[in-house]
């Protein structure tokens, strides 16, 4: 669409020259009117590459909130080439953290504490974390690094306990 305007606009100031016209100082109706046919196309470009420079930004802020797996709720919003974009950066991301040997998606806002006390709400089994190993239980409670948690609780797998 925008390269038969463009075309249609080079037609037009052709035309004017063979006409031997200054282009300068000729205008009619058809020159006005392609004029502002261009500059109309011209905007709803920028207002497109807005939008879709917004939804970029959107979608890998997504990222860093929810993790490497999107609900389905939010997938159901996006198009084929958004969801491409998201694997991609999502991929980009984790391969950059595999190359630090650095998760760092953990602690978006820096802690006040390293440690935490957490409440485990569904059976974990047996876990290494660290130099030893831990019993995550339903309902108990352990004072664990940060770092170890912060992954179960965004699984939703245990909480922060707050007294």
């Amino acid at each position: 669409m925008l390269y038969n305007t463009h075309l249609c606009f080079l037609l037009l100031l052709r035309k004017i020259e063979d006409a031997n016209l200054d282009i300068q100082t000729t205008r009619n109706e058809d020159h006005f009117g392609a004029v502002i046919h261009h500059l109309s196309l011209a905007r709803n470009k920028r207002c497109l590459m807005s939008y879709m420079y917004n939804r970029a930004e959107i979608i890998q802020s997504l990222r860093w909130k929810i993790g490497p797996v999107l609900p389905l709720e939010i997938q159901e919003k996006l198009n084929y080439s958004e969801e491409e974009y998201y694997k991609n950066h999502s991929t980009a991301i984790e391969a950059y953290m595999s190359q630090l040997d650095l998760d760092l998606t953990v602690d978006m806002v820096p802690p006040k504490d390293p440690y935490i006390r957490v409440k485990v709400l569904d059976d974990i089994g047996e876990v290494c974390l660290g130099d030893h190993t831990i019993s995550l239980t339903p309902q108990s409670l352990h004072f664990i690094k940060r770092v170890d948690a912060e992954p179960f609780i965004l699984q939703g797998l245990m909480e922060e306990f707050l007294e």
